[in-house]
């Protein structure tokens, strides 16, 4: 906890008293809410303990706010002069619950991060700046190379090498608990911090000057900094050494799922590239040119353990115009189909489609049933293997196609 802060002037006598701010989410008077927060802290970085969390860190620049990904929007992104990626996360810890979803959040962000090159950052980058993350950095670092920086942001991409901040009002318990959380859950190569940021107005100045006073929290050090990835994907660097981890039963139980399902497999449209196992619960083809660095349409196919389903569809990114219309444009084409007789010839000819949403984002392919056993393993193995490659390759084959052509018809 803390207490006031009590400015002594030089003689001891006079004083002021500074007295701590709460955060509330929505507000309120005398209180600073997240959105307050996260622009203090974005446009004043070196107020972060970064050092203190790793000196490789220092000398951060802020580059953006609300980074769009497939995953939802990075609250802050900062980069360093020499290639570093911090990605910084603002919310209150109301709960245990609470604190639990935003790691796991942050944790989505960084995995799509891993996915990207360096001109997939830039895009995005420009879509929110209108700027370039070179320029930035170099504004502020005058004495930096472009094709360095450049080559160092790609590789901390490849490996997934990030700081991950995550700042709020305070954890005061189960930080144990959440540490074994990041650790179950990653797949990654990162560090990551828990930062207790404090802001202070004096007591007389109404809405005045502020102190922030941001600390990394002690139990953050039970964090390692290790690289957690699956044998399948292992790249041998030059820097760290690599530290393998167990991959989790469920991780284990999709990798082999999805191996079984590429295994010498091919698309019939060979214009879309085959997919690459992994320890996710997804496997997926992104649809290049449909904005937001080709994830305006991206084809899946998925397990869901939650759910106890499986199956493949097409998605649209809401706010991509492109993504959108095309999209309806494909819905609008199969129900027509759906009208016409069997032996009439058909659009598109998705046979058994089905139309649902999930998590606000609508779906276009095919899903059924399925069962786990213990959690993980996959019932009716072989069968789900081939009734996912039939839909999967139907899928893409049909559709990646079709979204190409209405891209570029409009185009």
């Amino acid at each position: 906890m803390y207490g006031n802060l009590i400015l002594l002037r030089g003689d001891l006598t006079a004083r002021s008293t500074w007295e701590r701010v709460p955060i509330a989410s929505a507000g309120g008077e005398g209180s600073i809410d997240e959105a307050r927060l996260q622009e203090l802290l974005f446009r004043h970085a070196d107020c972060l303990p970064l050092g203190e969390i790793d000196p490789a860190y220092e000398d951060a620049v802020p580059i953006c706010m609300e980074l769009g990904t497939r995953a939802g929007s990075v609250d802050a992104l900062y980069l360093t002069p020499t290639g570093k990626v911090i990605l910084a996360e603002f919310k209150l810890w109301k709960n245990p619950d609470a604190r639990r979803e935003v790691i796991g959040q942050i944790l989505d962000y960084a995995r799509v991060l891993a996915s990207w090159t360096y001109d997939d950052l830039e895009r995005e980058v420009r879509q929110c700046t209108a700027r370039s993350p070179f320029d930035m950095v170099s504004e502020a670092h005058s004495d930096m190379q472009e094709q360095l920086f450049v080559d160092r942001v790609a590789r901390n991409l490849k490996c997934g090498e990030f700081l991950l901040l995550i700042i709020g009002d305070g954890i005061r318990e189960g930080v144990e608990d959440i540490v074994s959380y990041v650790q179950e859950h990653s797949g990654l190569r990162f560090n990551l911090a828990l930062v207790e940021a404090a802001i202070f107005r004096r007591g007389d100045s109404g809405e005045g000057d502020v102190i922030i006073q941001p600390r990394v929290l002690a139990q953050t050090e039970l964090v390692p900094r290790t690289i957690l990835v699956r044998k399948t994907v292992l790249e041998e660097t030059d820097e760290d050494p690599i530290e393998e981890h167990e991959p989790t039963p469920v991780e284990d139980e999709n990798e082999r799922f999805w191996m079984a399902v590429l295994r010498d497999f091919a698309f019939d449209d060979t214009k879309s590239e085959t997919p690459v196992p992994s320890g996710y619960s997804y496997i997926w083809v992104k649809v290049e040119g449909s904005g937001h660095g080709g994830w305006g349409l991206s084809l899946m196919a998925f397990l869901d353990r939650n759910k106890r389903t499986m199956g493949a569809y097409l998605s649209r990114r809401k706010g991509e115009p492109e993504a959108e219309r095309v999209f309806d444009e494909i819905i609008r084409a199969l129900r027509a189909d759906m009208q016409l007789e069997d032996d009439e010839q058909q659009e598109i000819g998705l046979h058994g489609w089905q139309e649902w949403s999930s998590q606000g984002r609508p779906r276009l392919g095919f899903w059924r049933k399925a069962e786990f056993t213990d959690g993980a393993a996959i019932q009716d193995f072989d069968e789900s293997v081939e009734w996912v490659r039939e839909r999967f390759n139907r899928l893409v084959s049909r559709l990646y196609p079709e979204c190409r052509r209405r891209l570029r018809a409009e185009g």
